[in-house]
């Protein structure tokens, strides 16, 4: 009986699945060639046109606005004279969008009660024609800084459409406030002088296993080291989430088949994008082309060792991004036809992922960093392991015993393909489901 009211659940929540797969199918805007936009998730919200009446952000919540060509919207944040802050965007134009100049972008600031700059950020378009995912954000530091940006009180929060192209629709952007803890005491230096410098470790090897980036930041998978294989639409941006802990960097290759039609180095920085984002969907590395003549298209990037003390570093963005641990995230961008002539459709793109170097302690903080969405959890670091050495019979690496693992990966697949993949699953639920009456009544079914 429990047993049956288990695969009912099961049942209810895979239909479930389906209705919130095909709404959120119909919300999504697709260019010619199929590419499915990035999906803002988070609480609806209007910026105001000015400082007066700007709506309140509250830390940990996501929320999602749009913006129009050169518009600017405001926004408030209240914060204490203790924590360090970010105000993360993410700024997403529609896949085919007329996006075609590198002016193309999206700024976000962050002021102090007076009017003071505490931080900015300013992404932009890297490669003129494609429209993808631009995220960074503005933050507050307590070390460094305007003497205005350490008190406590409520903080203006701007961010402008910046516009070079004739793209006429509005862009969704997700806005997030996280507050990181203050620190008690414990390991708040930076990383080893010259350990960003060092040379990469060398990519995994071995077969590639499934797996099927998100969509957005929200709904990321989970990647160790190891090497994966997804299935990518020219023009879309797939996301995965990668744990770090204090003193470990991250290193990622992407890759195309070789098919032959195109043999040169010409195109091939820009038929793959890479990028790095830290915990708080800070940019934290670009990607760069690294394949010679005659060699598969890749693009690869390392990170600096994760380290508190890098948030004050002289030596760039790419160090201070690196001050924490937590969910990292890379982000992989297969450009457009109009861009890459020999990409014209759906085509396999191989994750060689590592996570480089062994785990340190880092700071003590006075308060659960987690709960403020950085620092690692126990599940993290056991999803870390996990994925890192998935069994070769369970290629989404979700721990079950045989009788429930067909069941999960129902979910798992249900974001490569909500027909066939969710069809499939149905039958696995009924099956299991008949198996389970037929063993009550009559003894264990016979082998296959």
């Amino acid at each position: 009986m429990k047993d049956r009211r288990k695969v009912r659940a099961g049942l209810a929540a895979v239909a479930a699945l389906c209705v919130v797969a095909a709404a959120q199918g119909t919300s999504l805007a697709d260019d010619a060639t199929g590419a499915r936009a990035y999906e803002p998730r988070g609480s609806r919200i209007h910026g105001a046109d000015g400082a007066a009446g700007a709506p309140s952000l509250t830390a940990g919540r996501t929320y999602v606005d749009s913006l129009g060509p050169g518009e600017k919207r405001y926004y408030g944040v209240t914060l204490d004279a203790k924590s360090a802050a970010y105000v993360s965007v993410v700024a997403a134009p529609r896949p085919g969008a007329g996006v075609a100049s590198y002016r193309d972008g999206v700024k976000v600031t962050l002021e102090s009660p007076d009017g003071g700059v505490c931080g900015t950020a300013a992404p932009k378009i890297e490669t003129s024609g494609v429209a993808y995912p631009l995220a960074d954000y503005a933050s507050r530091q307590l070390q460094s800084g305007p003497a205005s940006c350490h008190q406590a009180g409520r903080y203006g929060v701007t961010v402008e459409r910046q516009t070079g192209s004739q793209d006429p629709e509005r862009w969704p952007v997700e806005l997030r406030l996280m507050v990181e803890p203050p620190v008690k005491g414990g390991a708040t230096g930076a990383a080893p002088e010259g350990s960003s410098g060092t040379p990469s470790p060398e990519p995994p090897d071995g077969t590639a296993r499934p797996r099927s980036g998100g969509r957005g930041f929200t709904d990321a998978p989970t990647l160790g080291t190891g090497v994966w294989q997804d299935e990518i639409t020219p023009g879309e941006t797939h996301f995965y989430r990668v744990p770090l802990d204090w003193g470990q960097r991250l290193s990622a290759v992407a890759e195309l088949p070789a098919d032959g039609k195109d043999q040169s180095t010409r195109l091939l920085d820009r038929a793959l994008a890479v990028h790095a984002y830290n915990p708080a969907r800070g940019l934290a590395k670009r990607g760069t082309a690294a394949a010679q003549d005659g060699e598969s298209p890749r693009t690869e990037l390392t990170t600096a060792p994760v380290a508190y003390g890098n948030r004050y570093a002289n030596t760039g963005s790419a160090v201070r991004a690196m001050s924490f641990s937590g969910g990292y995230f890379l982000a992989v961008t297969l450009n457009p036809p109009q861009v890459a002539p020999h990409l014209n459709s759906s085509v396999p793109v191989v994750l060689r992922v590592r996570i480089a170097g062994a785990a340190r302690s880092g700071p003590t903080y006075d308060k659960d960093p987690a709960e403020a969405g950085f620092g690692l959890t126990a599940a993290d670091r056991r999803a870390a392991k996990q994925h890192a050495v998935a069994a070769d019979d369970d290629p989404m690496g979700v721990p079950a015993d045989d009788s429930e693992k067909a069941v999960l990966r129902v979910v798992g697949y249900a974001g490569i393909g909500t027909g066939t993949a969710l069809v499939l699953g149905l039958g696995a639920w009924t099956l299991i489901a008949r198996r389970r009456a037929s063993a009550e009544r009559h003894g264990p079914p016979p082998a296959w």
